[in-house]
């Protein structure tokens, strides 16, 4: 059974299997801008194609990733249109990382309408945002469902949408880290005990404030410039949702053969995420873990009312 979903009227998808979050499900689409399926068919036909290198093949819709080791496993492109589908198989699956080329291409078809996701949790409240960017794992998620408690809603854990004027909810299924036992060891520091929750959720805020998260020996929050972070969010979008995921060369060899100039979505990103900062006011925020940063915010003002 497909799955329908609309995203902020944005982009329509279609898929068997879960791909963006459930708020986003409808009944059904009209038309789609992306398909993507775990599909059980065993091969992929490359007769009608032709090779680029050894792993690559295309024709004038058609773009494979054929992965060179005994499994058949392989990823297929398509265009019809200004539509996109992606289909690969169980080894493809198991081997690679295909949500990541689905995430590539929606990050296109949205920066193509004036949008971009960026790296970063959010919360809103009486249709104000605020807004969190950090690197995984620094304690983005935890900071913004600490603001729940202060009647704030949900706008997204590790990624949402903007056009640098609002930002607008992709609220994932949200997996609240209590505690960490062991994170002074090593070897054992990633294990973490998690609980699922269901924030309330808000569909879009209008951006107030931004406090970039920064794991350091020092607790402290201060004004940092604009042009600094903005830098900082463009990086950290792209290790979130990649323009480029790896392996690089398939993306770039999909690049290459359609003509695409990706430099264009680059730039396109980083003026969207400048013209946000330039909205806000901007404050890093270090503390020693990511359960400290909700306090320090707290202490320095109350979120949006300062």
């Amino acid at each position: 059974m497909d799955l329908n979903y609309n995203i902020h009227n944005l982009i329509r998808l279609k898929s068997n299997f879960s791909v963006a979050p459930p708020c986003f499900l409808k009944r059904s689409v009209k038309y789609a801008d992306m398909e993507i399926y775990r599909d059980s068919k065993p091969e992929v036909n490359l007769s009608d194609l032709n090779p680029l290198g050894l792993r690559l093949f295309y024709n004038e819709n058609i773009f494979v990733h054929k992965c060179l080791f005994f499994l058949d496993a392989h990823l297929e492109i398509k265009e019809i249109g200004r539509r996109i589908i992606l289909r690969f198989n169980r080894a493809y699956d198991f081997f690679r990382n295909p949500l990541s080329y689905f995430l590539a291409f929606l990050q296109m078809k949205l920066l193509d309408k004036g949008f971009s996701f960026i790296h970063a949790s959010a919360v809103a409240r009486n249709n104000e945002c605020i807004i969190f960017p950090a690197f995984s794992d620094t304690g983005k998620t935890t900071t913004a469902l600490s603001f729940l408690k202060d009647g704030y809603d949900f706008l997204g854990d590790d990624k949402v949408i903007t056009d640098g004027q609002n930002v607008f909810s992709y609220p994932m299924p949200v997996r609240k880290v209590l505690s960490r036992p062991f994170e002074t060891v090593p070897l054992l520091r990633r294990i973490k005990t998690r609980k699922t929750i269901y924030p309330p959720i808000a569909e879009a805020g209008i951006p107030r404030k931004i406090f970039f998260l920064s794991i350091r020996n020092k607790n402290e929050i201060r004004e940092i410039d604009k042009q600094d972070i903005a830098e900082k969010i463009s990086i950290m979008t792209e290790s979130a949702c990649p323009l480029f995921p790896y392996p690089t060369g398939t993306m770039l060899g999909y690049y290459f053969i359609r003509n695409i100039e990706f430099n264009r979505y680059i730039e396109a990103r980083k003026k969207i995420i400048l013209q946000l900062v330039d909205n806000c006011r901007t404050f890093l925020v270090t503390a020693k873990t990511g359960f400290e940063f909700y306090n320090l915010i707290k202490s320095r003002n109350d979120g949006l009312q300062d």
